[in-house]
């Protein structure tokens, strides 16, 4: 793995921040409007059928609507950067069961599970608590980070990390995974603009 000259790798950087229980600087949130929606420019393979006449990919952008709080880098990232840990609770999948019935709807979507050692553990992340990391949106389609899980000292962490160059102003987004999330079905309602 190559290294930039003074900087950690992104392992040694997710396990000093996940140590200290801070977020690391370069962030700000933003209240996103859903009368304006978050916009991205994708390219997608256009069908055989026009390809010849408009090129192999065809731009457009795509209106997410959503509101709500949203993550924005205020520095440049690049690709493999650890960005921020989702922190919350680590607790087991019987008590992760037990408070996904009593909680309210807007608190469940705080709630992350994954598999550990063989072992199904949930970040509940409800509590609001100051971190970062719990307020960053969904994007299935075109995620600029992911989340991986980093051991330290024996622990498991769930951390994001750029898979992609992030520049200042973009909002951090990753893929919440498989799950019918209610907010998906407001994705189809697109607005669609060639260039």
């Amino acid at each position: 793995m190559k290294l930039r000259r003074g900087k950690a790798s992104p392992k040694k950087e997710a396990a000093d921040f996940t140590a200290t229980g801070k977020d690391r600087d370069g962030f700000d949130v933003k209240y996103i409007s859903s009368d304006k929606g978050s916009s991205r420019i994708l390219r997608m393979k256009t069908p055989n059928s026009v390809r010849g006449r408009i090129g192999k990919h065809w731009p457009y952008r795509f209106f997410l609507s959503r509101s709500g709080r949203g993550v924005f880098s205020c520095v440049h990232f690049n690709k493999g950067d650890f960005l921020l840990e989702y922190r919350g609770q680590l607790i087991n999948k019987l008590e992760c069961d037990h408070r996904q019935k009593v909680y309210h709807d807007a608190l469940k979507v705080f709630m992350f599970e994954f598999c550990f050692n063989g072992k199904l553990l949930c970040v509940d992340a409800a509590r609001e608590d100051g971190s970062l990391g719990r307020l960053v949106n969904d994007d299935h389609i075109n995620p600029n980070s992911n989340m991986k899980i980093i051991t330290v000292k024996g622990t498991p962490h769930l951390c994001l990390i750029a898979t992609r160059s992030i520049n200042p102003g973009e909002e951090i987004t990753y893929n919440y995974g498989d799950s019918e999330w209610p907010w998906r079905s407001k994705v189809l309602k697109m607005t669609l603009h060639c260039y």
